[in-house]
This record gives C-alpha cells, structure tokens and sequence, in this order.
C-alpha cells in the first residue's frame, strides 16, 4: 500500500498534534496508525476525532513506509517529484509515479540553444527533450513558437506545415503540448516571442485553448488551416462531433475559436490534426 500525497499531508498535521475528522483518515491507514499507537480517537460530538501523538506518526511513516522525511513527500507533487527525490526521503525510487519523461519536446530549426549549446536542426521523425531542470538553460531565439496537441504532428511537422502557408517565412521553433509543469510556464510567461496553437479542430480542441493556453499565454493566437472550412466539409469523423457538441455554446468569445467553432457547427464534424498528415 503506497502513501499519496494528499494523506502524506494529513499524517504531517497528525505527527504536530492535531487533530483530524475520522473519517479523513482512510479505514486501512487509521488501523496501522492505531496499532502503532501514534494516534489516539477523542469523541467529538456524535463522532470521533483522530488525534496524532506528536513526532510517533513520523516515526510510524518512517517505519512502514521509509519515508524519512514526511513533509518533503507531502510535498512531492507532479511539478517537483523525481526518482532521486523519493530515492533519498522514502528509499524508494517508486514510491509514487513520476513522469518518464519530465520536461519538453522541442525541436528546432537553428534556433534554440541549451546555455551555449546550440540544438541545431532536430531531423523529421524526432524530437529534443528538456528536462525540467534544465528548462532555465532553454534559449529559443525563434520569433514564433508553434505549440502541437499531438505528439505526431511534432515528429511530421513537415508534412502538415503545408496547410499553413502563413507559417512557412516564420522563423518558428515546436513545442509539444503535453506535460507542461510550473517550470515551463514561468519559462513561457517570459519568452518575448510569439505563440501560435497548432490544436485539434474539434470543440475540445477549442476549449484546451481557452482553458489551458490562453490563461498561460493571453496572447497566443490560434493556427488555422486556410482551407479549414473545406476540410471540416470533406471530414467523416461525425462522431467524435457528437460526442463533443456539448462543448460548443460557451467557446465562441474568442474571435478565432468563434469562427472554427461557427465551421464546426455548420458542418457538424472535426478534424483531428493527424488528419493533416495523409
């Protein structure tokens, strides 16, 4: 049985005396604690209280768990935690899940460096990681950054680039949509280029921008197919539309979603952008 995060937290104020709901404490947990006698259960009304004895409960973590450090792994969370943090406080490379590849996927065009490093031109089929910890190194002196929903537009870049015509005299580096952590937000909000949003073309597609790009970037502009609305027409995937149609009515106070979202609407299908790879 793994310890998360969350309950981390709450063994954290249990082990400086505090005293906790019961039924905060899961049934499995509560036993152990109990056994051990690091807690203690005060009635509390028509119910009972867990109170922890100060110190045992770190005591009783370290014990079960190896986590010699209680609030350093309450304090793990997805944007920080890595196998040598969890290494060093609980013995355990695994105690919790961790991102395989905990960074970003970039691949520049003679444009990016990591400190003085150049990265060079990153060949179609692949793609430049970026751990997080060296994400303060990162320079892209490109004037745009095309930020990709999907990890096979990044690798074929070259082959759905046609469709953007108003790309091709940009001097633009790519960026993979996925995992983007504290590190490289703060990275973003100081970048003085331009971000432009290569998504899908489908209402969720649309709200990603909305929710997760723009509050990041409130100048980010969304990248669209010249011929998108001949796309949308010519398009067979109906459904993945009706599955999402709910998303539409609240998406459409942004001009540019506004308009894919009218295309959508009026044709009543989407276009992922891996289809702009065939």
């Amino acid at each position: 049985m793994r310890l998360n995060c969350a309950q981390a937290g709450k063994l954290l104020r249990l082990n400086s005396g505090q005293s906790l709901p019961r039924s905060q404490i899961p049934k499995d947990i509560l036993a152990l604690l109990q056994g051990a006698n690091a807690v203690q259960l005060e009635k509390s009304g028509p119910s009972y209280v867990v109170r922890g004895v100060p110190y045992k409960v770190a005591e009783f973590a370290a014990q079960q768990w190896g986590i010699t450090d209680l609030q350093r792994y309450a304090e793990a969370t997805p944007d920080n935690r890595s196998r040598e943090l969890f290494t060093e406080i609980a013995q355990d490379s695994k105690a919790l899940p961790n991102q395989p590849f905990d960074g970003i996927f970039i691949r520049s065009f003679n444009n990016c460096f990591l400190g003085n490093q150049p990265l060079h031109t990153t060949p179609q089929g692949a793609a430049l990681l970026v751990t997080k910890d060296e994400l303060p190194k990162l320079r892209i002196d490109a004037t745009h950054l095309v930020a990709v929903e999907n990890a096979r537009c990044v690798w074929s870049w070259e082959r759905a680039r046609r469709y953007f015509p108003q790309v091709e005299t940009l001097n633009h580096a790519l960026v993979l949509r996925w995992h983007w952590g504290k590190k490289w937000r703060d990275w973003l909000q100081n970048w003085e280029g331009q971000l432009l949003y290569f998504p899908d073309y489908d209402p969720a597609g649309m709200r990603i921008f909305i929710t997760e790009i723009l509050p990041q970037r409130p100048t980010a502009q969304l990248l669209i197919p010249q011929n998108l609305q001949h796309l949308l027409e010519q398009s067979e995937n109906r459904e993945l539309f009706l599955k999402q149609e709910a998303y539409l009515p609240g998406l459409i106070d942004h001009p540019a979603v506004g308009e894919v979202c009218q295309w959508i609407r009026q044709s009543r299908k989407v276009v992922e952008q891996e289809a702009l790879l065939i």
